[in-house]
């Protein structure tokens, strides 16, 4: 017999189907699968590249200020924070947290064992999508305060108690953005493997052109309802935008959209998640 017929080809690892769990999962399963999820984001070199990403604004504002003879914080501040943090950093970071939330699993062959945990399946992928928020919120929210106390420290007539009151309010304002972030692009990255190219052009499409141009297009947009917030709770000039009050949305209204995205998306996500089969590679195969 020769060798080759004596060796026979490896099959390819058969598509992961749904499985169907009865009953409540458990604490402890539903925390493993968000100290994974966490982990994985805090570790190696993509959590050097997300610091760069969130420290750059401020250490561009503190060289500005270190260099300008008429540096002028208010200026500054929204330069720096609301057009280059909100425009830029939180859906840029928030687009490489969520775009491989699954697709890391499945390079890493731990999807599998997400899914034989007491878990349904619509359930790991919100607790992923939600600990994705999480870990993204938290460092986007602690840089982008840092950013404004870096722009207005010293300021006059501007003491601590009133900083601190404004850098809550500002990681208020980031983590919204990047929970709405997260959602849609996780959805994405469900949707193609193309998800950091088509995460880009969407960033640039809508968040960034069409979100300056007054249309009604702008109001699908996640930065049109961050300005509308922006100017409700922090008093910025809606003259920077080109909003008319009288026409933009209530903050009411901007809160429920952007939360409702975030619920809307992260369910469609859960439900393509829960009704795709996915072929995760093996030892044996591909």
């Amino acid at each position: 017999m020769s060798r080759d017929a004596a060796v026979s080809p490896r099959p390819a690892s058969p598509p992961l189907p749904p499985p169907s769990f009865s009953g409540r999962p458990t604490l402890s399963a539903l925390a493993t699968v968000l100290g994974i999820t966490a982990s994985r984001l805090l570790r190696g070199r993509r959590i050097w590249l997300f610091l760069l990403l969130f420290v750059a604004p401020t250490a561009l504002l503190l060289l500005v200020r270190h260099n300008d003879a008429h540096y002028e914080a208010e200026e500054a501040e929204r330069v720096i924070l609301f057009v280059l943090f909100f425009h830029a950093v939180i859906p840029l970071a928030a687009l490489l947290f969520a775009a491989s939330l699954v697709q890391d699993d499945v390079e890493e062959q731990t999807l599998t064992y997400f899914l034989i945990r007491p878990i349904p399946r619509w359930m790991i992928y919100v607790v992923k999508a939600v600990g994705g928020a999480l870990v993204a919120s938290a460092l986007a929210s602690v840089f982008a305060a840092l950013a404004m106390v870096a722009a207005r420290w010293g300021e006059p007539g501007r003491d601590v108690d009133w900083l601190l009151q404004r850098a809550g309010i500002v990681a208020a304002l980031v983590s919204l953005g990047v929970l709405a972030y997260v959602a849609i692009f996780g959805c994405l990255g469900l949707l193609t493997k193309r998800a950091l190219s088509v995460g880009i052009f969407y960033i640039l499409v809508f968040e960034v052109s069409l979100a300056n141009i007054p249309f009604l297009l702008r109001y699908v947009t996640i930065i049109h309802h961050l300005r509308v917030l922006s100017i409700a709770w922090l008093g910025l000039n809606p003259a920077d935008w080109a909003i008319d009050l009288a026409e933009a949305p209530s903050p009411s209204t901007s809160l429920e959209v952007l939360l409702g995205a975030s619920a809307f998306f992260i369910a469609l996500g859960a439900w393509i998640f829960s009704t795709r089969e996915f072929r995760v590679k093996t030892p044996e195969g591909n």
